[in-house]
């Protein structure tokens, strides 16, 4: 499987953001079976518009459908986060897997709202309440988490038992003190722990960290973005996560009293 990470900036207006998404998809589409996008990058909220302003229907909104359009018209999957409409004044923070035929394969609303260091998500969100379900794409069984969900590996463990292989990770990762080595210490954790793989889509510029990266099922970083706007290729490898597995059974040597969970 080839999976392509597109590791960009995100701006205040919507059709800027979804003009550069639509872009990536043209130019990489043909070349990868997947392109995974970062989180927010339908917008960030103002003092004139609100997440709940920005808010679509995941099946039927303008941004996503023309998302869909793209990907049917590069035969590509494509993962993106949307600011999904509730009928409360608060969004879902939702990632969507969209198919080559422009349907939907997956959908998954963050679990972990990031009330921590100073922000509080909280305020404009409603936390999923479901865990990520496992989809294939070419053959890879994939599962989802959002940025902040890296810091929980409960979220991870379950995904891998529920037969995962490679954990898709949009994200918007804050620059600051340490971040960059929180972000590479969790990805490499996450992937090691359960001999999956990890790969994380971050949004590069302004307040954000970038390093979007892939680690191996064996916890190594097979390639990292650095700082700047790009796209990131990785072969997800069947035989090396066989062969990982076979030298290293966490998963099968789990003790059963963590399966009864």
């Amino acid at each position: 499987m080839k999976l392509a990470i597109a590791q960009i900036p995100h701006g205040r207006d919507k059709k800027e953001n979804l003009d550069k998404i639509l872009s990536v998809i043209a130019a990489a589409g043909n070349d990868c079976d997947l392109i995974l996008f970062p989180e927010t990058c339908m917008g960030v909220a103002t003092d004139a518009v609100s997440l709940a302003d920005m808010a679509e229907d995941i099946e039927n909104g303008t941004f996503i459908k023309a998302v869909r359009a793209a990907c049917a018209e590069t035969g590509t999957h494509a993962c993106v986060c949307v600011w999904e409409k509730t009928d409360t004044d608060k969004v879902y923070n939702t990632a969507v897997v969209i198919a080559p035929d422009g349907g939907t394969k997956s959908v998954y609303r963050k679990l972990h709202l990031f009330d921590a260091l100073s922000v509080k998500e909280s305020d404009d969100m409603i936390a999923g309440s479901s865990l990520p379900e496992v989809f294939d794409v070419c053959g890879i069984k994939c599962s989802l988490a959002i940025c902040y969900d890296l810091r929980f590996p409960e979220v991870f463990r379950a995904s891998a038992l529920a037969g995962a292989e490679l954990f898709l990770i949009p994200a918007a990762w804050y620059a600051g003190e340490h971040k960059v080595g929180h972000l590479k210490t969790l990805l490499a954790a996450r992937a090691l722990e359960n001999t999956s793989y990890a790969a994380c889509a971050d949004i590069c510029g302004g307040s954000f960290s970038g390093h979007s990266a892939v680690y191996s099922p064996f916890g190594l970083c097979r390639a990292d973005a650095g700082t700047g706007d790009c796209v990131l290729f990785a072969d997800i490898s069947p035989e090396e996560l066989s062969s990982v597995r076979g030298v290293l059974p966490c998963l099968e040597n789990l003790s059963p009293i963590f399966r009864k969970i």
